[in-house]
């Protein structure tokens, strides 16, 4: 009976452990961001990486790398504007509403630099906040998705970012 018991439980866990390992481990993504603000839209590459925890909760780091820049006028001065670099650590909460598909939110904090340029002259700035977000992910493959997310950035001049990036799930 014991040694029933002990295979039965053992089964189970084994059939079991494919459905675990879609919703908990590591993951990582790759994507664009723009990131918009009151003068400006800006461009970066992202990357993500992040470990779920369970099917609902998990945490995540993410790093940008500015590649696109705009000019702007600025009290009638032309200005270059251009992401440097952003970092941020994330908690996320998800809900999974299909095999496929999942909604999250995430809550964290960021510290980005922006560079400005006029007439030969630059400047840089870096600062940091508070940073809100939701998105969802649908998977094509048991590993591999897409990511379409929004974070709102709780700067003084506030930063939407709107992003799309592809996920590997290890």
């Amino acid at each position: 009976m014991k040694f029933a018991l002990t295979t039965a439980i053992s089964l189970v866990a084994l059939a079991a452990a494919p459905a675990f390992a879609q919703d908990t481990g590591f993951y990582g993504t790759i994507g664009y961001g723009n990131y918009g603000a009151d003068d400006a839209d800006l461009g970066a590459v992202q990357l993500r990486g992040g470990y779920n925890f369970n099917e609902f909760l998990g945490a995540e780091i993410e790093a940008a790398v500015g590649v696109s820049d705009e000019s702007t006028t600025i009290s009638g001065i032309d200005v270059n504007v251009e992401l440097e670099n952003s970092y941020g650590a994330y908690a996320v909460g998800r809900i999974p509403f299909a095999e496929k598909a999942d909604v999250f939110g995430r809550i964290g904090y960021v510290s980005t630099e922006i560079k400005a340029s006029a007439g030969g002259v630059s400047a840089s700035g870096d600062d940091d906040a508070a940073a809100l977000g939701v998105g969802g992910d649908y998977y094509f493959a048991p590993n591999q998705g897409i990511r379409v997310g929004y974070t709102y950035l709780d700067y003084d001049d506030s930063i939407d970012v709107i992003d799309v990036a592809y996920v590997l799930k290890f």
